[in-house]
């Protein structure tokens, strides 16, 4: 089976290990010569603007399996960095992972925190994302199925307050997911063309954002992953994505599913919805075992989540 490289679209980050710098307390993002993802991404992130607190984040806590169980998180805390720390030490010390603390914070995973540096801890894995200038938080919860109550509690927002720049979206199993509500525009407008059944079960570790154009779905090696729609297997092996499918479904859209453990399909192959075409594992550029999962129209990543039932 012949290697083909993945058409890049968007740099990799957060359980791929590959770490790009994002706004941390003010600081504007900078895209470090990289380039910029496809249009159709979120908006790029400005500075970090949660309501934090400047206290130590010993915590360890699991994804949340329900809406009532995640408003109940901790706000986002700061932790002023002490002489000893490692990332990988704060990072197993609050309970999350490593690519977690270094996305929310905008750090690679080559720099290495100096004492007093202020670090921020989420209480859970998850995702730090930009706000659109004058979007409700009603829309941009509806955007990532999140729990209303649960933004505004991880976040530390009050009501009614204007939002700050970015706000932390929290890890959620893909059976807990708030109902999406019918959206306007373009993206509503996709949707007569073509609707996704979930490709794994397990847990959102990383959402959709400019530079990570796809939802992580982590579980144990050898979960089943399926085909999200009928279609024809275009790629099925080892690429940019370590062992990955790409299918197409014949209507301008396609599906990648990334970091296999062993592929079940071949190129060529014509698919039907829920057929298994692969096991969840952690090949390529990947830090733990998860589904790196992409829906393209004409070659633009889209918020899988917009389309997932």
């Amino acid at each position: 089976m012949s290697k083909k490289p993945l058409r890049p679209v968007a740099p990799r980050l957060a359980s791929h290990g590959f770490i790009l710098a994002v706004g941390f307390l003010g600081v504007a993002l900078v895209p470090l010569g990289l380039r910029q993802p496809s249009s159709g991404g979120v908006e790029t992130v400005a500075s970090a603007g949660a309501s934090i607190s400047a206290t130590r984040a010993d915590l360890t806590l699991p994804p949340p399996s329900t809406a009532a169980q995640a408003g109940q998180l901790p706000a986002l805390r700061a932790y002023p960095v002490q002489p000893g720390d490692t990332l990988a030490s704060l990072a197993r010390q609050a309970g999350i992972s490593l690519d977690t603390l270094l996305q929310v914070n905008g750090l690679s995973a080559a720099q290495l925190p100096r004492p007093g540096d202020l670090m921020i801890i989420p209480p859970i894995d998850g995702t730090m994302v930009a706000v659109p200038p004058g979007e409700p938080l009603v829309d941009l919860t509806n955007t990532y199925r999140a729990d209303i109550s649960t933004i505004r509690s991880v976040n530390g927002l009050a009501g009614g307050s204007p939002l700050p720049a970015q706000i932390f979206i929290p890890a959620a199993n893909t059976e807990a997911l708030a109902p999406r509500d019918a959206a306007a525009g373009q993206t509503e407008r996709l949707h007569h063309l073509a609707r996704f059944i979930w490709p794994a079960h397990g847990t959102i570790t990383t959402y959709f954002w400019q530079y990570h154009p796809g939802l992580d779905i982590a579980n144990v090696i050898g979960t089943p992953e399926v085909a999200a729609d009928a279609g024809q297997v275009v790629f099925a092996g080892w690429g940019s994505y370590g062992i990955y499918v790409e299918i197409d479904h014949g209507n301008g859209f396609h599906t990648v599913y990334g970091h296999m453990s062993a592929v079940l399909v071949r190129a060529g192959q014509v698919v039907t919805p829920g057929q298994e075409i692969g096991l969840m594992g952690s090949t390529g550029r990947s830090t733990g075992p998860h589904l790196h999962f992409e829906i393209r129209y004409r070659d633009v990543p889209q918020n899988p989540l917009d389309f997932l039932s």
